[in-house]
């Protein structure tokens, strides 16, 4: 369980990982296209590896627009993994399992289930469990030496707690699965179809119009009691459900929906310790510099060298 604030905390970090975990994508591309190069012919002749319309497309033509399209980011990414392991060893930083467990879980939060957040990372990013496990690794390491030496005293942490202490108190959480439609009449329809005994699940990937939830039997995972991103009224509407009561039709951006409450998870109070934990790295990562910078300085103090284009150098 995660509040407002928690949210808010993970969420300043998540853009940083953003770009971290896509250029993870690309490395393994990158990797890729460097086995297929190495594995061409004895004569020197890249082998097909496709076509259309009887035009093939050869192994060396898709590596050299691999190359063209991704291959700075790539060379840099690969570059940024050796120096940040390099000085990583030399502080003597080592991100445990356990924080790359949790920073794992913490992703997941406000998704249906763990199997979900890892499909919906290999169709945005394209990355496996292994790969999006060593790129936030890399992330976790790169924080931690970007803040190594900077202190945050437990006065300052207070003092963040008692500023925004509105934000901590925990609101109900609901697991809600959802069915939109573009009319009234199509909304009240599936009410219909759902007094008589069909089925939720069914009924959504049948006909509802919202292509994410619609992949998932309906379901929208966790939402939190008065989340921005949902109208108020059915927000208000699924805080007053019983367990697998069914409620609509709704208006809802786009058209009207018919919602279901799975579960009603009653709030808990935040663990103090890991809160304080994420309060503390947040106030330190912003007393340091930016990221990039970083990666940039330590490309700088482990002589990089790039012998293909000038211009990557910076």
């Amino acid at each position: 369980m995660v509040t407002r604030q928690e949210r808010a905390l993970r969420n300043a970090v998540i853009l940083l990982a953003v770009a971290t975990l896509v250029l993870g994508g690309l490395l393994f591309w990158s990797l890729r296209a460097m086995a297929l190069l190495k594995a061409e012919t004895a004569e020197g002749e890249a082998s097909d590896v496709a076509a259309a319309g009887g035009q093939p497309v050869t192994e060396q033509e898709w590596i050299e627009e691999l190359q063209k399209k991704h291959g700075e980011e790539v060379l840099l990414g690969m570059l940024n993994h050796i120096v940040v392991g390099k000085e990583a060893a030399a502080l003597g930083i080592m991100v445990t399992d356990d924080e790359i467990e949790r920073e794992l879980k913490r992703g997941m939060s406000g998704y249906s289930s763990e199997e979900q957040y890892y499909q919906q990372m290999q169709s945005e990013l394209g990355l496996s469990r292994q790969e999006l496990r060593e790129e936030t690794a890399y992330r976790l390491t790169l924080q931690a030496i970007a803040t190594a030496g900077i202190a945050v005293s437990d006065a300052e942490i207070d003092d963040y707690l008692k500023q925004n202490s509105e934000g901590f108190m925990p609101r109900k959480q609901m697991q809600l699965s959802i069915i939109q439609t573009s009319t009234y009449n199509e909304a009240s329809t599936v009410m219909d179809r759902l007094e008589r005994g069909e089925d939720f699940a069914v009924l959504a990937r049948e006909v509802s119009i919202d292509e994410e939830s619609r992949q998932h039997g309906g379901s929208i995972g966790t939402v939190e009691e008065k989340d921005p991103f949902w109208p108020e009224e059915l927000l208000e509407t699924a805080a007053g459900l019983e367990n697998g009561d069914i409620a609509g039709p709704l208006q809802v951006d786009g058209g009207y929906a018919v919602i279901r409450l799975e579960k009603l998870i009653d709030p808990v109070k935040p663990d103090q310790e890991e809160l304080r934990r994420m309060i503390g790295q947040q106030l330190r990562l912003e007393q340091a510099a930016p990221l990039q910078q970083v990666e940039r300085e330590l490309r700088a103090k482990y002589d990089t060298a790039i012998y293909i284009d000038n211009s990557l150098q910076d």
